[in-house]
């Protein structure tokens, strides 16, 4: 009868774990763990079920606003001086006040192939003090070049938290690069990418080496998160 009653038991407590699992989806999501912590980035990763990660960069730049990051990212010309392995970057089309398209060239590190990547970004308010801009692969939108292949999986955002003067940065990313390239590989350039953006970012905000261009984004409504047409 004890014996009986302990399985019984056990059961329920398994069954139990198993519905907080479920209506919490804690038990399902990694944990991040620190890549490297340099010149006041922080860089984190999960490890997914396919050996693929999802990154979260975290930073403070001082005296900066979140609008100083939104112009510095409408000066598409100055992107290949801070975006690692970018070579040129494009607005294709203002969709609204808050969206637009964007094309990007990443002349990727030997032996890996160049790829580009189309870019739907939306940016909202979440808050008095905190804005996201999200960001979103639309790999259709253009036809594709010969000998570039193009990034499909593509989803991002940046959460940009105002503390006074000072700006928290939170940037988080899943991509996959497409094509033939082993996932340790894409791992590793992708993890170092990530560190020397947030740095490069860091440091262009710090010193206003940028002009903001007439395109700004400003916070509103995401209306097309269906692929718009050309």
């Amino acid at each position: 009868m004890a014996k009986h009653f302990c399985g019984r038991t056990l059961l329920q407590k398994c069954m139990i774990f198993s519905l907080l699992c479920f209506a919490t989806n804690v038990c399902s999501q990694p944990s991040w763990q620190l890549y490297e912590s340099k010149r006041g980035v922080s860089v984190y990763f999960q490890r997914l079920t396919d050996d693929t990660l999802k990154m979260k960069a975290e930073t403070v730049v001082n005296n900066v606003t979140a609008e100083d990051l939104v112009a510095l990212l409408s000066d598409t010309d100055t992107a290949p001086s801070w975006i690692e392995n970018i070579t040129k970057v494009t607005l294709l089309k203002s969709l609204s006040p808050s969206e637009n398209l964007v094309y990007s060239y990443i002349d990727s590190p030997w032996p890996v192939s160049n790829r580009d990547v189309i870019t739907y970004s939306c940016y909202t308010r979440v808050s008095s003090l905190q804005t996201q801009l999200s960001i979103h692969a639309r790999p259709d939108f253009l036809p594709k070049t010969k000998g570039v292949i193009r990034i499909s999986t593509l989803d991002a955002m940046w959460l940009l938290t105002q503390q006074a003067k000072n700006l928290h940065i939170s940037y988080q990313v899943y991509a996959l690069p497409g094509g033939k390239i082993p996932t340790w590989l894409n791992n590793r350039i992708a993890l170092k990418s990530t560190l020397k953006t947030l740095i490069n970012l860091a440091e262009i905000l710090t010193t206003k080496q940028y002009i903001a261009k007439p395109t700004v984004i400003r916070t509103g409504n995401c209306t097309h998160t269906e692929p718009p047409q050309l």
